[in-house]
């Protein structure tokens, strides 16, 4: 392999790429890992990925290029010098049809656009290899003569568009093998269709028998119909969609001309009018038009309380109105705002190689260098015999043999697995993180939040009952504080909606708050020490003279105990490290089952880091904001609370259930794709092996390979969609 030569703008055809507005347009946001992505019309095999993977070589100007096999789309990250233009001319020279896809582009328009041109290749092929069919049937019943000759040339006639048209895509494979020293099926099927017609048409004009155009021209239908059938697996389910998981194929209705219609998400476009019903998903940035809304910020904030948006303002997608109906306008797509342009990074973090997919590409290399190898000295051995007989087992031990099956199971496994963690309420950034996850032996969790609520609530109070006058005045007080505390007693006096005028009241830092109400001097002071070590007190005094104590706590999450008990029946060491106090973390650590030697409190973040790097195989589960150190330095990290987009850069994984179950799923999770990826390669594997043998023994002609050729992905598929059930 070797550099391109650049080639000029006016031999280049696309030579648009390299104006600015392209660039601009096209190139993807900072936090990207790639700048540019191109869809490769015509991948369709593992070596189509290691030669796309290998464009630094053949453009300097490119650093890196990951090709997604399911969507066919190859991301590159570029020098500050590189043509765009030459990117997309070395693309097209390897034989495939690049184009760019901006951040807002889906590949589904692609997908069928190139489907539709393979199904009329197909269509084509198919009505030539039928009708073939039916012109040699006469010949082989015995009919001699002029008709004889008349049918035999009408089948070289039918069998010219395979030839030109149908088997084109062949041709380009063919050609990559030889010019790039890549291996791949292509070349075989090109010499036994070409060898085929040839001694069909020699044959022909010599007025001799051995016509073979309606065997090659069903050969190469069965061929490009099991090469379609891959493909729209491999685009059914080798692509992992979080947009599909988070919207759950959700409908919205959407007002036009007064009239009210249903349309799914994906079909929302900007400037259209839409009635987001109480609790449902915005699917895109959205301008209120309703006079008010209570919205859940939660996935994009992280704060649990809900927060109150006027007309006019602006929706971001991901959130949901709390109490009503309500009216947006679309400003702009789904692909455009916060939570869409995060869920592109985890389609193309999806798209990693794991060790174990890395593995099994390299199998596949290694496997069909040795089939390659084997069939060509099988035909030398075989020449002197039957060279007819010879070519013919030859090459249905490549088309049976091949390894796309190999390379294709592994990454089924790790798309069908991303899926159904979505479903359960796990974003995974990339598909390593399912095996590493089976090293992990130390657990380390945080406290509030994680192991708690995370919120205070208000358990009782002395006295027991607080009149309305003095909850009007705490509540004034404390309507401008952020204090988890303030929330609390918002929360729990909700119904309290007239607060006292004319308050003038200031925050003590660390202290509560105090200030003049009506004339009168009050404070609400956190007490030093509660009546109970896992609670939180505060006292209200008025002119020096206290009037209630009020008892918040912060109650243990429901499934904490059983979660932590499960995971330490499976060998796992469990600690927590906590910022709070020591007798509190300790309290905690107790009704959880965590050792007490393993309770660590009063921790800051860089403390937490310093007794986590003790260890090795640790996971850290935590607050996506606050315990984003941590995050970073485990081997794998997950987020419980906080913005998605904040978690996801320190974690690798972020919670969308509430509780700790799912960490339970995530485990189980990744033992299950384990388990799929061994049956996966031991099915690829006695497949090969089994369906070689009976090709070198003649058990299996070249028409029956290109048949069964689709059997063992569809083994695949199955085991595949069994284990992930």
């Amino acid at each position: 392999m070797g550099a391109f030569p650049v080639v000029t703008k006016a031999a280049n055809p696309y030579a648009y790429l390299d104006q600015k507005d392209f660039k601009d347009i096209y190139r993807h946001n900072d936090q990207s890992e790639f700048d540019y992505l191109f869809y490769a019309e015509g991948l369709h095999c593992s070596s189509c990925v290691h030669l796309l993977e290998n464009l630094p070589e053949f453009y300097p100007g490119v650093e890196t290029a990951r090709v997604n096999f399911a969507q066919s789309t190859v991301a590159v990250k570029v020098k500050p010098e590189a043509s765009l233009a030459q990117i997309a001319y070395v693309i097209k020279e390897l034989g495939y049809s690049p184009s760019l896809l901006s951040a807002q582009d889906h590949v589904t328009e692609r997908f069928k656009a190139e489907n539709r041109a393979f199904l009329k290749r197909i269509a084509v092929a198919g009505f030539c290899a039928g009708n073939t069919m039916l012109f040699v049937i006469p010949v082989y019943a015995g009919l001699a003569g002029g008709w004889a000759d008349v049918f035999n040339w009408l089948s070289f006639f039918l069998f010219l568009p395979i030839l030109f048209y149908s088997a084109v895509p062949f041709y380009r494979g063919a050609w990559n093998t030889l010019k790039y020293k890549v291996v791949n099926v292509d070349l075989p099927i090109v010499i036994a269709m070409l060898s085929g017609f040839i001694l069909s048409t020699y044959s022909l004009i010599r007025g001799e028998g051995h016509i073979y155009y309606d065997s090659t021209a069903s050969f190469l239908f069965f061929i490009l119909s099991a090469r379609y059938l891959l493909k729209r697996v491999q685009q059914t389910h080798l692509s992992s969609s979080h947009l599909k998981t988070f919207f759950k194929n959700e409908r919205y209705i959407c007002l036009e001309n007064g009239e009210e219609r249903s349309v799914p998400w994906e079909h929302i476009e900007k400037d259209q009018i839409l009635l987001i019903q109480r609790d449902q998903n915005i699917p895109a940035d959205c301008e209120l038009l309703s006079p008010q809304a209570t919205v859940d910020m939660s996935l994009l904030n992280g704060e649990s309380l809900p927060k109150v948006f006027s007309q006019h303002m602006t929706l971001l997608a991901g959130t949901r109105p709390l109490e009503h109906e309500i009216q947006v306008k679309v400003k702009d797509s789904f692909a455009e705002s916060k939570l869409g342009k995060l869920f592109a990074q985890l389609e193309h973090g999806a798209a990693a190689k794991s060790p174990f997919v890395a593995l099994t590409d390299r199998l596949a290399q290694k496997l069909i260098i040795t089939v390659f190898a084997i069939a060509i000295l099988f035909f030398a051995l075989y020449y002197t015999i039957n060279p007819t007989e010879g070519f013919n087992r030859a090459l249905a031990l490549i088309v049976l043999a091949c390894p796309c099956a190999l390379a294709f199971g592994s990454p089924l496994a790790f798309g069908l697995a991303l899926r159904k963690g979505q479903r359960q309420g796990l974003l995974i950034k990339d598909a390593n993180i399912l095996e590493k996850i089976l090293t992990v032996q130390n657990i380390f969790f945080d406290k509030t939040g994680t192991l708690t609520e995370g919120q205070l609530r208000l358990s009782y109070s002395e006295p027991s009952s607080i009149d309305e006058d003095l909850k009007r005045v705490i509540l004034s007080l404390e309507s401008a504080s952020y204090h988890p505390v303030a929330f609390a007693l918002r929360e729990a006096w909700s119904d309290t909606k007239v607060l006292c005028t004319g308050v003038q009241a200031e925050e003590m830092l660390g202290r509560g708050v105090r200030g003049y109400v009506n004339g009168d001097y009050y404070e609400v002071r956190h007490l030093a020490e509660s009546t109970h070590e896992s609670e939180i007190g505060i006292e209200v005094i008025k002119n020096s003279q206290s009037l209630a104590r009020l008892y918040f706590s912060d109650s243990l999450r429901s499934d904490a105990q059983a979660s932590i008990s499960a995971l330490q029946r499976e060998g796992k060491e469990c600690f927590l490290v906590s910022g709070d106090r020591k007798n509190r973390t300790l309290k905690v650590a107790e009704i959880c089952g965590i050792r007490k030697e393993h309770a660590y409190g009063e921790l800051f973040p860089e403390d937490k880091k310093q007794i986590l790097d003790k260890y090795s195989n640790t996971c850290m589960i935590g607050d996506g904001a606050n315990d984003s150190l941590c995050l970073k330095s485990a081997d794998v990290g997950i987020a419980v609370k906080g913005s998605v987009d904040l978690s996801l850069h320190s974690a690798d994984i972020y919670l969308t259930r509430g509780g700790l179950t799912p960490v339970l799923d995530l485990f189980n999770l990744a033992q299950q794709t384990r388990r799929v990826l061994v049956r996966n390669l031991s099915i690829s594997i006695v497949y090969n092996i089994a369906g070689g043998v009976l090709a070198l023994c003649g058990f299996i002609n070249p028409m029956m390979a290109a048949i069964l050729m689709p059997v063992s992905s569809a083994a695949l598929i199955l085991s595949s969609l069994w284990g992930f059930r």
